[in-house]
């Protein structure tokens, strides 16, 4: 039977444990007990010294896993851990692997990988339990007969584990089947090559004071042990293995020699490398999408400001026309009376004739020149409202009029109303530029969205003081509404609800960045099918 501790802060992970294994725990093949943190785990540790394996999760509240390990030598040096950390969590594997883990899991787990593992690590702790009692019958009689030492080969020679025997001078006394697949290569070989590879390790790790590891003390007599160092050995076809290697300095048939034990974890280094492709794989794939987002963000930004100066032009020529008409009307009348005038001619009904007229076409020039006037205001406030524009202090009111009059002229606003509802004498200090795109955005989306072809509709702009420190500014029309489905994730990339009509997405998502980012705030929005929608923004009076 395997007893295995579980240790995991979450409490779903016991359940799912308990149900996944109830066959093997109600046969008596496995039991399972259960911490929810490291200091828990030692305790029970302490309480039950046959506790064959930890299952234990990296990151846990109190002490984690990583700091278990590090006490696990300290309560049984049998026991064997195996870890459960996430696909991207390589860095806190490798320390895991480097502090003696034997193996790891990765999450979200995989029951029947899971399995395996549990049976594979049982397994090992079975085998290195009964070479290290029979070890230890051999240190206890080193007269053993022969029968018990031709037991313990059949044990070695079947282990899956590479076992080893090497005296301190480098001589390979002993080494099993195993090993000689790891290193791939014969008995004979093994002497000439793997031996040597073996016994120049040993010998680094015993003389590094300075190491993880405990040092070999040779001349106390000691014995200790290290555990769980890596290496990698190239075999003679080419193939690299990569080994973990734990050892014991002993006594066998007389002589002082190392017990060395090689486990295969090749598949597991390229398991970690694949993670680490994958991992680099993903990150260089979403900086290529954030900047691929952020190219067609201000793609259509662009656009947006293109058609609004498209209109705001077309606008200007109709006062502009209507003013060179009535000016060059005046200059004739003008050229007429000066004739007349100059002939000695100029009768009182004349000169009252061309006052009326120029009276008539000044008033005329006036009112045209101020309307192109304000439409080249709001032409400027376009071009120049970037998000990239100098902060400044403005009159809401005012500011928002500009924005009315250059949205108002393009041809998406035909046929709707547009009306603004501000107070005034409310005075903001923040990025016009920013907010110009947020505002002609929202205004731009609700002619584009909110209303069914050829019905007019409503949009206002509301402005309000909410406290001493913040506006809230709504964008609201009477259209059709946000279906429920889109709602939940409308400022991400790419929601729409006109994916084939041209509508990338972006708008909004451009819209948040901005209001959340440059413009310290905050934005909702609000929405039912049939009834319009509303977006409110939430702005400080100073920005920060």
């Amino acid at each position: 039977m395997g007893k295995i501790l579980v240790v995991d802060d979450e409490r779903d992970v016991e359940t799912l444990i308990t149900q996944r294994f109830r066959r093997a725990v109600r046969s008596g093949e496995l039991e399972f007990l259960f911490a929810h943190d490291g200091q828990e785990a030692l305790a029970t540790l302490r309480a039950e010294p046959d506790i064959d394996m930890v299952l234990s999760d990296i990151n846990m509240p109190g002490m984690d896993g990583l700091t278990l390990l590090d006490h696990l030598p300290q309560v049984n040096t049998d026991i064997r851990a195996v870890m459960v950390s996430a696909y991207g969590d390589l860095g806190n594997i490798r320390a895991a692997m480097n502090r003696g883990a034997f193996d790891f899991i990765v999450k979200p787990i995989d029951f029947a990988d899971l399995e395996a593992t549990i049976h594979k690590t049982l397994e090992a702790c079975r085998t290195v339990r009964k070479l290290r009692a029979a070890l230890q019958e051999t240190r206890t009689a080193e007269a053993a007969s022969r029968a018990q030492a031709e037991r313990l080969r059949r044990v070695l020679d079947t282990s899956p584990i590479g076992v080893s025997i090497l005296t301190e001078e480098g001589e390979l006394l002993y080494c099993n089947q195993r090993c000689l697949d790891l290193f791939g290569t014969t008995p004979d070989a093994m002497r000439e090559h793997g031996a040597v590879a073996l016994h120049r390790h040993v010998e680094a790790r015993g003389l590094d004071p300075a190491g993880s590891h405990m040092v070999l003390e040779k001349e106390r007599g000691d014995i200790e042990t290290v555990r769980n160092d890596e290496i990698q050995f190239v075999r003679d076809d080419g193939r690299a293995v990569w080994m973990i290697v734990s050892f014991d300095h002993t006594v066998y048939e007389g002589r002082a020699v190392y017990i060395v034990w090689l486990h295969d974890i090749t598949e597991r280094k390229v398991q970690a490398e694949a993670l680490r492709r994958a991992k680099d794989s993903a990150e260089k794939a979403l900086s290529d999408l954030e900047r691929m987002q952020g190219d067609l963000i201000r793609a259509e930004k662009m656009a947006v400001i293109g058609q609004l100066i498209a209109a705001v032009a077309h606008e200007i020529n109709t006062p502009v026309g209507i003013a060179l008409t009535a000016a060059t009307h005046l200059q004739n009348a003008s050229e007429s009376i000066i004739l007349t005038f100059q002939g000695g001619l100029l009768r009182k009904s004349d000169f009252q004739e061309y006052v009326g007229t120029a009276s008539e076409v000044s008033s005329l020039l006036v009112t045209n020149i101020e309307r192109a006037a304000a439409l080249i205001q709001s032409l400027k406030l376009v071009t120049e409202g970037k998000a990239s524009s100098p902060r400044s202090r403005f009159d809401l009111r005012e500011y928002l009029a500009d924005i009315i009059l250059a949205v108002r002229v393009q041809p998406a606003a035909a046929g709707h109303e547009l009306r603004l509802d501000c107070p005034e004498g409310l005075l903001l200090d923040t990025y016009p530029g920013a907010l110009t795109e947020v505002l002609i955005a929202l205004l731009t989306n609700a002619f584009a969205h909110a209303f069914d072809a050829g019905r007019g509709g409503r949009v206002t702009v509301t402005a309000r003081l909410l406290d001493e420190e913040r506006v809230e500014l709504r964008v609201a029309d009477d259209g059709r509404g946000i279906p429920p489905e889109i709602l939940p994730r409308l400022f991400q990339p790419f929601a729409t609800t006109r994916r084939g009509a041209g509508s990338m997405g972006l708008g909004l998502y451009a819209v948040f960045n901005l209001v959340t980012g440059k413009l310290a705030g905050e934005i909702d929005v609000e929405s039912v099918p049939g009834c319009g929608t509303g977006f409110i923004l939430r702005l400080p009076l100073d920005v920060p």
